[in-house]
């Protein structure tokens, strides 16, 4: 019986609000960034791709940093509702290949809150996509709660996503595109490591977030930690902070150490399309699991049973 496949991290932007090229780029992604651009506002490009690769389901997000030029203020909040509205349209056209996070400014206090609510009660969209930081500040920031206490609330996971921040992007340019990586990724983890040490999920123990495998030092730093104990899949039945981590990258050890650390309940696929390097494939996400040493019970709730239980989806495979 073949594998369910939902690959929860494909961005996917209305033609209205076309994908601008990303804060500190590297230069090899600067050369790439048009066509990406162009494949990210192509529906039918990306439900061709599917088709032909067998992944079953995409879950299109498009974070806030993907939309709003650097240096003008962040996406405004009549845009996030247009753009929202597009997807949810766009969702709706075809509802047993698609599902889609909403666009939320996290950090935009009350306003954000009203935001994920809506986008999970009027528009059916099952969760939201937000920056992992902003303007100096991390997700676990006292602006950021009121999106995720709503999120919380409706039991609507939010994807985590990376950004570039200047001071490191600088610090580590000599590496060219491994170092922009580093940047985000450095970013990313401390994300994640801040709703730790702010003690976030003490007030929202019903929060799900769900990191990029570019964030995976995050995950590392945090087992070494007592902290860091409630996300693990050891932590005591009942206190368990429920931490997602994708398979970007499609590296079998970095797998295992996700799967070790979360268990493979909190492990998804997930390839950033178009961006990734790596995209997903049926053939290739099978042979991710496999050679991670998966037996078939994880295996299956890794490609795509967990993806199917968090965002609620029900559809045959």
């Amino acid at each position: 019986m073949t594998r369910f496949i939902a690959d929860v991290h494909t961005h996917h932007a209305t033609p209205s609000y076309p994908a601008v090229e990303p804060h500190n780029a590297s230069t090899a992604l600067v050369r790439r960034w048009d066509a990406i651009a162009r494949r990210v506002a192509d529906v039918e490009d990306l439900l061709q791709e599917s088709g032909a690769a067998g992944i079953d389901l995409r879950v299109l997000s498009a974070p806030p940093a993907m939309l709003a030029p650097p240096g003008g203020g962040g996406l405004a909040r009549d845009d996030q509702r247009r753009v929202n509205d597009a997807l949810a349209l766009t969702v709706a056209s075809h509802p047993a290949r698609l599902s889609g996070l909403g666009t939320v400014d996290a950090f935009g206090g009350d306003g954000a809150g009203a935001e994920v609510e809506r986008c999970v009660r009027e528009l059916g969209l099952p969760g939201v996509v937000v920056d992992c930081a902003a303007g100096g500040r991390l997700i676990s920031d006292p602006s950021a709660r009121p999106a995720l206490a709503a999120a919380a609330e409706l039991g609507a996971p939010v994807f985590v996503h990376p950004v570039s921040v200047d001071s490191l992007t600088r610090e580590f340019a000599p590496l060219g595109r491994l170092g922009t990586s580093l940047a985000r990724g450095s970013v990313n983890a401390a994300a994640l490591l801040s709703l730790l040490h702010d003690d976030v999920w003490a007030e929202l123990p019903d929060l799900q977030v769900v990191f990029p495998m570019l964030g995976v030092a995050g995950l590392a730093l945090a087992a070494a930690t007592d902290e860091g104990a409630i996300i693990s899949a050891q932590a005591p039945r009942g206190s368990r902070a429920h931490v997602y981590v994708d398979t970007m990258g499609f590296a079998a050890p970095a797998v295992r150490l996700a799967v070790a650390l979360l268990g493979a309940d909190h492990v998804l696929v997930g390839s950033d399309w178009p961006i990734g390097e790596r995209s997903a494939s049926r053939e290739r996400v099978d042979r991710l699991l496999d050679d991670a040493g998966l037996d078939d019970a994880d295996a299956r709730l890794v490609a795509g049973e967990n993806a199917r239980r968090l965002f609620g989806i029900d559809r045959a495979s």
